[in-house]
Order: C-alpha cells, then sequence, then structure tokens
C-alpha cells in the first residue's frame, strides 16, 4: 500500500514513522565512520508514548556486527518529527470537542508545519552547540536531519541514550539540590550562547507557543479550561478568575520578545523545560540532561527557570526558592562567561522573572487535564499520594499566575502583550 504522504498517518518505517531502517542504518555508520552493521536482533521500542506529542521516539538496540563493534554505542535514541501522538489523542476527543473531525484540511496542515518547525529548530540548536567548549548537560547528537522540501517525511535526529538515567516526575517533589543543578547547567549554557551568533533563521524568529496558541481558534483557547474543572472541583474557583483574563493572553509574544522590550541581551532558552525533560542519574538523582529542544528560541533565561519550577517544585518550596534559584542561575552564568562584564544584572533577571510568570504559569495550566490523568498499573494509595502532589502544584501555579498578572499590571514596567519586533 502506498505509504501516507504525511506525519500523522502510520507509515512502514521504525515505529510507523517514514524513517526505514536502512536509512537510519546508513545514516548512523556515517557518522559513528564504522565499517560495522546492525545485526538482525536490532530493535526499537517506543520511549516517548505519552511524554512527548511532537514526535515518535524510539530506543534503539543496534546490535552490532563486525570489526571494532565493541566500542560503538549500543542504543541510540532516534527522534523523529511526527503528529501521530496528536492525531491519536485527538481521536479519543468527543466530536464536539474535535476541531479536526470536519474541519478545514489547513488545520492538519498547519499542525503538520509547526511540528516540521520544530523538529528543524531542534536540528538548529544541536548545531548551534557544536560551537560550544567544555561539557554541557546535553546529550551528543550523531547526527541530523531537517525536514526540506526534499525530506517532507523523515525527520529524525540521533543522540546518545544516556544509561542509567531517567527523568524527573510530574507527580514527585523534586529536591531543591537538584533545583540548583538544574538552574547552574541553564547558566552555563546561556553564557556559552551569548558567545556565538545565532545563525539560525527559526531560533531567531520562531516562536512556537504563540504558533501553537494560534493554530486553535480563540473560541477553543478561551475554552481550554474545561477539562480540568470538570476532572477537578476544587480547582474551579482559582480557574475562572484565570479564565476572566484569558482573552488578554490569546496572542501574547512576551516570552520570545520580552528581550527585546526590556532591552536585554538574549540568551538561548530551552522553551518547555518541564521535569520529564530533565534526566537525572537513577542512583545518585544527580542532574544528566536537558532534552527536548524543539520550542528554543532568544529570550531571557529566567523563562526555563520559572517552566521547570511549575512541574518540579511544590507550591511552598518554588515562592520559598525562586529568588534563590535565580541568583545560582545568574552566578553560573557570570562564572561562565570568562571574565567579560555581564550584559544584564541580577534584578533584571528578577523583573523579567515577574513579567515572565503569567504567561509560563498560563501554558503550564492549560496541560494540566493531561498531566494530572491518573496512571494506571499503581496502587489506589500511589494514585493518591501523586494526585495530591499534582494538585498541590497545579493550584499554586493557578493561584499565583492571578497575582502576578496584578503586580504587572501596577508594575513600572510596561510590557507590550504582542509585541512584533520592528
Amino acid at each position: 500500500s502506498l505509504a501516507a504522504m504525511n506525519i500523522r498517518q502510520a507509515a512502514d518505517g521504525i515505529l510507523g514513522t517514514h524513517v526505514k531502517w536502512e536509512e537510519f542504518e546508513h545514516n548512523l555508520r556515517k557518522a559513528l565512520k564504522t565499517e560495522s552493521r546492525f545485526g538482525p536482533n536490532k530493535s526499537a521500542v517506543d520511549i516517548g508514548e505519552g511524554i512527548g506529542y511532537a514526535s515518535r521516539c524510539a530506543l534503539v538496540s543496534c546490535h552490532w556486527q563486525g570489526e571494532g563493534s565493541e566500542l560503538l554505542p549500543k542504543r541510540v535514541v532516534l527522534k523523529m518529527g511526527s503528529c501521530m501522538a496528536i492525531a491519536n489523542l485527538v481521536a479519543l476527543l468527543p466530536d464536539h470537542q474535535n476541531p479536526y473531525l470536519n474541519g478545514p484540511a489547513e488545520l492538519w496542515e498547519r499542525m503538520e508545519n509547526n511540528i516540521r518547525d520544530m523538529h528543524n529548530i531542534e536540528c538548529d540548536m544541536y548545531d548551534f552547540m557544536e560551537l560550544f567548549e567544555g561539557d554541557h548537560t546535553v546529550p551528543r547528537r550523531y547526527y541530523a536531519k531537517a525536514f526540506t522540501d526534499e525530506n517532507l517525511l523523515a525527520g529524525q535526529i540521533c543522540m546518545e541514550y544516556m544509561e542509567d538515567s531517567q527523568m524527573l516526575n510530574f507527580h514527585e517533589r523534586v529536591s531543591l539540590v537538584q533545583m540548583k543543578q538544574i538552574a547552574r547547567a541553564l547558566g552555563r549554557l546561556q553564557a556559552d550562547s551569548t558567545k556565538h551568533e545565532v545563525t539560525s533563521e527559526s531560533i531567531k524568529t520562531k516562536d512556537i507557543f504563540a504558533e501553537f496558541t494560534k493554530s486553535k481558534p480563540k473560541e477553543q483557547y478561551m475554552v481550554a479550561f474545561g477539562p480540568l474543572k470538570m476532572m477537578e472541583a476544587s480547582l474551579a474557583e482559582p480557574i475562572e478568575k484565570v479564565e476572566q483574563l484569558m482573552s488578554e493572553y490569546y496572542d501574547a509574544t512576551v516570552p520570545s520578545s520580552i528581550h527585546k522590550q526590556l532591552g536585554l541581551k538574549p540568551v538561548l532558552v530551552n522553551g518547555d523545560m518541564r521535569t520529564e525533560n530533565v534526566l537525572v542519574d537513577k542512583d545518585t538523582g544527580d542532574l544528566r540532561a536537558l532534552i527536548d529542544w524543539q520550542c528554543c528560541h532568544l529570550g531571557v533565561g529566567v523563562e526555563d527557570l520559572l517552566r521547570i519550577s511549575f512541574f518540579a517544585q511544590t507550591t511552598d518550596d518554588r515562592r520559598a526558592s525562586a529568588p534563590m534559584l535565580i541568583e545560582e542561575m545568574y552566578e553560573a552564568f557570570v562564572d561562565n562567561l570568562n571574565g567579560s562584564p555581564a550584559p544584564f544584572s541580577l534584578q533584571q533577571l528578577k523583573d523579567a522573572y515577574d513579567l515572565l510568570f503569567p504567561h509560563c504559569a498560563l501554558f503550564f495550566a492549560t496541560g494540566l487535564s493531561l498531566l494530572m490523568k491518573p496512571a494506571s498499573g499503581i496502587s489506589d494509595e500511589e494514585k493518591q499520594r501523586r494526585h495530591e502532589v499534582m494538585l498541590d502544584k497545579a493550584r499554586g501555579v493557578i493561584e499565583d499566575m492571578v497575582a502576578y498578572h496584578e503586580k504587572n499590571r501596577d508594575g513600572k514596567h510596561k510590557i507590550v502583550w504582542n509585541y512584533a519586533a520592528a
């Protein structure tokens, strides 16, 4: 049968994508400069199921054979740009909530183009990081292939698999020690990003979140909290306060324009710093890698700190540690500038934190009904324990969003929500 000519329906490659084993093996052998070949026991398992929605992520066991094969990575991660996860999610929606059901074809086209953009941004980011000196907590990339007019269906990135690591989880309370490690790693990366010019047009100009919001009609955006209110009645009251503000935030572009508005030198921002995008050592809990750079853009570094704190910390921990974590990040940033003067002050970062808070909070909060779905295969006791942790984080962010909105409205910085770069 003719494989679907899009990236949302299953094809006959690895994990139902358009990336064929032969092509993948060819690309990886070339990248590793090896004569060894995959053996008959090669395999691919889906490790992104229910976590990432913009790609298919395979853990590939290569089963290398031939001379020098013992020196090659036994397992690698292959990440392929795909809409399949979103298509599967959408298929579960009741008809009246499903905009794609009888919607115009360009809805899917726009979604697929968003996914292609995100994949290409991550490719560009790994190119950019090749310029950085020193060790950073980012996986090693073996090779990447962007989507282009010639390659519409098989965008792929192959990278190191972090053995003996695990993701942080939204249903856990992440420790302050781990948060400090993340803050320092972000600061170091941000410093290196100021030493080289970003040439990628995508990283410079794309605003993935604004694009994503615009891919939904405003009416749909306004009812984004419907499922969460039904799922968690105790949040209805704080959510309603947020809903009264939402129309103001619909087409905001603050995270990608705040550096221009405040006159700050931009740094590289991950843009999607959630617990599941942080890998830590299975035994020690130490930070191993910050992954998933599909939403990366130029901006102000506290954006990443905000996003990870919403996902990782209890409300009390987050409120108490924010100033200290901003300082930790700033210190690591300054230490890694090799003696160059800091392009902005700690106070400017703290101001940006307040201004960005509601924007990052809204993105976090609209995803909560998915994030808080109870896992299967665990005891009722464990379900309850997880639910309490998640609910505490959710309530705190939703309440604080309104508080910061009011603080910013009366504050000294007047920033424009929808800032078109002059």
